[in-house]
């Protein structure tokens, strides 16, 4: 594994690089600490998904007729 390449904080890779050794939970611990809290922003994103569930998909019908065979 190219070690340049992997963000030691990869959740998908934690596990692994903890057993590796690679990475602490010290070390993880205090990144997480570091992060900033971004729980503002849940609104937004909350908000823009919801608008873009009520705005139809181009090329198609709001009321989808049913087909009958």
């Amino acid at each position: 594994m190219n070690n340049k390449s992997v963000n030691k904080f990869d959740l998908r890779l934690r596990d692994r690089l903890i057993k590796e050794k690679t990475v602490s939970e010290d070390e993880i611990k205090q990144h997480e600490a570091s992060l900033e809290d971004q729980s503002e922003n849940m609104l937004d994103i909350q908000e823009a998904l919801d608008a873009e569930e009520d705005t139809p998909e181009e090329g198609s019908s709001e009321l989808e007729e049913e087909v009958v065979e």
